[in-house]
């Protein structure tokens, strides 16, 4: 048997995590229009998952009381 990890090491370099992903959302217009836009898009996200998550409550309370 060999003592030797099938994995090679790797080394970060010493700037690698200070470079800005290329994924990551930017402000469009100024500070403050970005921010605002980011929290509309954040708020209409959590209506939209929360009305689904009324809907399912919803049907599985009315299938339970169908269902007798």
């Amino acid at each position: 048997m060999h003592n030797e990890s099938p994995l090679q090491t790797c080394r970060a370099e010493p700037g690698s995590a200070v470079e800005e992903q290329p994924g990551r959302a930017r402000p469009y217009g100024g500070e403050t229009q970005g921010i605002e836009q980011q929290r509309r898009r954040a708020r209409r996200t959590a209506v939209v998952v929360g009305a689904i998550a009324v809907l399912f409550y919803a049907t599985f309370i009315l299938s339970g009381v169908i269902g007798r």
